[in-house]
């Protein structure tokens, strides 16, 4: 009796202990599923990657791509002016002549032909010309157009230099409103228990309602922020969507830090090996060019001709006309062509041209001038965030001391455990402005590697 009571005792005992020992095991895997899938779900970008894409899909790259691409073919015309032109006519003529001529061949004076045996007849010519001589005419559009796409190739790195630039500033925002985001949590947190214990003092009559509600603004305006945050967080990501082509989910997004590097910000001095400056020379030669060729308009051009024509008639039909059409006479020749008058055009083209060539010398003047005042605000802003990401880590330091100080006076219950999280709270606000002036420090030292860079 004694063996079957105890064997009935450990069955209970095994029931009992083996429920929750399985009901563990399946929660730790559950667990660790969920884990795994978190993670997946959560999408780590860095920078660099970002920054990669957004070239790829940038519209503005694209678009000056294909302006180089235009401003060669723009090349490829100009060289064609070396080539002789080939050209045909053919045409259908009634001709009343009120003369006999003694001629029995075709006469030609120019392009006009004259027929002594039929008032109909059908001409087709063949022309050969080329341009012997031009002053230069063609040599200076042909520089022209080679300066242009060169000014269009340095227009690309300008671009591609902005891109940089805007890509980079929206992913310091995203990162700085992330870290605002976690810290600002922090401190909701801390402000939501400082609350519970003002209701429980003031339910125990110890503190004022004034006091309550001051904490319940307190928790309202981190609530507030936050919103805010995200927000703006959700504003600035399109920005990011738009620059990458990409989708997001604020919700599973890490950003990573921006690398550090060594680049010195006060090492950049000579202004002429940037973009800016290169593109800018490139279109004043271009229109230094133009201006030379403009000069020129009106100068005589040498050109040699040689044509061919052939001649039919038949009076019956336009198709039996053709059919009989057969070869008439070649004429070999060369002409100079001289513009006398043009009521003042090409002076006036002149005079355009020299004003453009004028104001693209101002333009690069200017463009310069800003790139200046834009690259010492950045050295200016860099030299005073490090100062203050200097003062912000010794408060921080203090702030973390007196934390400690604090943690021992509420284990000797000396303060109340409010005054603690005040410190704590206090903590979080400290790192969120040194935060805020490390990540802005770095993207301006990014910034300024960015603007400074150049190709040769």
């Amino acid at each position: 009796m004694k063996r079957i009571i105890a064997l009935f005792v450990w069955g209970l005992f095994a029931i009992a202990f083996s429920q929750p020992v399985y009901a563990i095991v399946e929660d730790t895997n559950t667990k660790s599923l969920d884990d795994k899938t978190e993670k997946k779900a959560i999408e780590n970008l860095e920078f660099e990657d970002i920054l990669t894409k957004a070239q790829e899909h940038s519209y503005d790259l694209k678009i000056a791509d294909f302006n180089t691409l235009i401003a060669k073919q723009e090349i490829r015309s100009a060289r064609s002016e070396y080539f002789p032109k080939l050209g045909v006519s053919i045409g259908q003529e009634y001709t009343k002549n009120f003369k006999d001529l003694a001629t029995s061949s075709v006469a030609s004076v120019g392009d006009n032909f004259i027929n002594p045996y039929t008032r109909f007849q059908s001409v087709m010519g063949v022309t050969l010309t080329y341009n012997i001589f031009d002053f230069g005419v063609r040599g200076g559009t042909l520089k022209a157009s080679k300066e242009e796409v060169s000014a269009k190739e340095y227009e690309h790195q300008e671009k591609l230099q902005e891109l940089c630039l805007n890509v980079l500033d929206t992913y310091s925002k995203l990162l700085l409103y992330q870290k605002q985001l976690d810290l600002y949590t922090k401190m909701l947190a801390l402000e939501e228990n400082n609350l519970a214990l003002r209701k429980r003092l003031f339910e125990a009559k110890e503190i004022s309602k004034i006091e309550l509600d001051d904490e319940e603004i307190k928790v309202n305006k981190i609530k507030s922020q936050i919103s805010e945050l995200n927000s703006i967080m959700a504003e600035t990501l399109n920005w990011l969507e738009f620059y990458t082509g990409e989708t997001y989910n604020a919700k599973k997004l890490k950003f990573a830090n921006i690398k550090k590097s060594d680049f010195d910000v006060n090492s950049f001095h000579d202004y002429t090996k940037i973009a800016i400056w290169k593109k800018n020379e490139k279109l004043i030669k271009q229109k230094e060019y133009q201006l030379y060729v403009a000069k020129r308009m009106n100068y005589p051009k040498i050109n040699a001709y040689s044509r061919y024509y052939f001649y039919g008639s038949d009076p019956k039909s336009y198709g039996d006309n053709y059919k009989d059409i057969g070869p008439s006479n070649f004429t070999v020749g060369a002409s100079a062509n001289m513009m006398l008058f043009d009521g003042m055009k090409n002076r006036a083209n002149i005079q355009r041209t020299n004003l453009e060539l004028q104001q693209l010398n101002v333009q690069r003047d200017k463009e310069i001038a800003t790139f200046a005042t834009r690259l010492a605000t950045m050295r200016s802003n860099l030299i005073y965030l490090d100062e203050q990401i200097s003062i912000n880590t010794n408060s921080l330091n203090s702030i973390k001391s007196k934390e400690k100080s604090n943690q021992r006076l509420v284990a000797k219950k000396l303060i109340s455990p409010m005054d603690l999280n005040d410190t704590k709270i206090e903590l979080l606000q400290q790192e969120i402005e040194l935060e805020k002036n490390k990540i802005t420090a770095t993207s301006i030292k990014r910034g300024i590697q960015i603007l400074t860079d150049y190709k040769d």
